[in-house]
């Protein structure tokens, strides 16, 4: 997940928990805790590896035993330069911290090596989207509440600027997203979101019910949202995966299959792409789960030759290997260049979309490496 989402998911679990629990400096030590593993891409730019972003992050830093290692120092840093001197306190709350990312990091499609350094498989669960908004919406707009109706003086003036800024975030959102499903800018989908998010801001004020709840009580509302809103992607991922599973029945696929999944799509969490590997290429389809006709499946074919089989040998190939789930090798000759790219089917959200990421080896006439790496995005 990124990283500002769990670093609001980390201030809202804080703010949720008893005032005895969490202390002078709870919301400090949790936020923090919750974002500090992501300090590991720093390695990709202090890095020459064009693939220290692969192999460092989601590494050690979001291990169970980077916790161990982790949370006692960041705890004794708190200890040190802040006014809560009670070191216990502070370190289950760094521990709670740290591990509410590790969850939300393999909730995710990407893979988290949570059992480095001893074992450096990625764990992923498949559940929520790397980008999820109303994942991301139900950390945020409790606490939002809260400072809306913390007292009745200026309230109608905190929650107006506050529905105008998110307002105006959907607006560039859905300007931004809405090319990349071939579409135009769509207004209705503005009104319904700004229609939405007044409803939110107002439902409280209903009788005044608002000024009488405590900021804690507006976050453990919505922690119990959040609860919610991973059940519904849990139940979901487990229904696409089972759609997946038919269309091997259907196809008399099984005995060729090297691996499958169900990947979260942006925007919903009922919208899923369906993969399945086998030697020869990925069986891709993207679906619904509320869609009672069954998804079509596309084939991407992976080139067999000497040029992919070299590249396959190749150190950087190995490692993007290692990392890609759905690999995809095409081959094509440029004049008395071979090149080879590889790709992970993974990442297309969209049908149309060209592949991401994708990994270049350049040989020349005699099977000689002329370059190797990422193409530019």
């Amino acid at each position: 997940m990124d990283t500002v989402s769990t670093g609001i998911g980390g201030a809202l679990l804080a703010k949720a928990l008893p005032e005895e629990w969490r202390g002078p400096r709870g919301v400090w030590a949790v936020t923090l805790a919750s974002v500090v593993p992501d300090a590991d891409v720093f390695a990709d730019f202090l890095s020459n590896d064009p693939l220290a972003d692969l192999t460092q992050h989601r590494g050690f830093t979001h291990s169970l035993v980077g916790v161990a290692v982790m949370g006692p120092l960041l705890a004794l840093l708190l200890w040190r330069f802040t006014r809560d001197k009670n070191y216990k306190r502070l370190l289950s709350l760094v521990i709670y911290g740290l591990l509410w990312h590790l969850f939300t990091d393999l909730a995710t499609s990407w893979g988290t090596m949570v059992f480095s350094p001893f074992n450096r498989d990625r764990v992923v669960w498949d559940w929520l989207f790397i980008i999820d908004f109303v994942f991301t919406g139900t950390l945020l707009l409790p606490q939002l509440l809260a400072w809306t109706y913390r007292e009745r003086a200026g309230a109608l003036r905190r929650g107006g600027l506050l529905w105008a800024l998110l307002a105006a975030f959907a607006a560039v959102l859905i300007r931004f997203i809405s090319p990349f499903f071939g579409a135009g800018f769509q207004w209705w989908l503005l009104a319904v979101l700004a229609g939405i998010l007044a409803a939110i801001f107002a439902a409280p004020a209903v009788r005044g019910w608002g000024f009488r709840q405590s900021r804690a009580t507006f976050c453990r509302t919505g922690v119990a949202v959040f609860a919610a809103y991973i059940g519904l992607c849990v139940v979901s991922h487990g229904l696409a995966v089972r759609q997946v599973e038919g269309f091997l029945s259907r196809a008399e696929l099984r005995q060729w299959v090297e691996a499958l999944a169900a990947i979260p799509q942006p925007l919903s969490p009922f919208r899923w792409s369906g993969l399945i590997l086998t030697s020869d290429g990925v069986y891709q389809a993207w679906f619904s789960v509320l869609d009672e006709t069954p998804p079509i499946y596309a084939f991407f074919p992976s080139d067999h030759n000497e040029y992919v089989a070299k590249a396959r040998q190749l150190p950087a190939v190995k490692t993007f290997l290692w990392f890609a789930r759905f690999p995809v090798a095409r081959y094509r000759q440029m004049g008395s260049e071979h090149i080879v790219d590889w790709g992970d089917r993974r990442f297309n959200a969209v049908r149309q979309r060209n592949t991401p990421f994708v990994f270049r080896v350049v040989f020349d006439a005699q099977g000689q490496v002329l370059s190797a790496g990422f193409l530019e995005p």
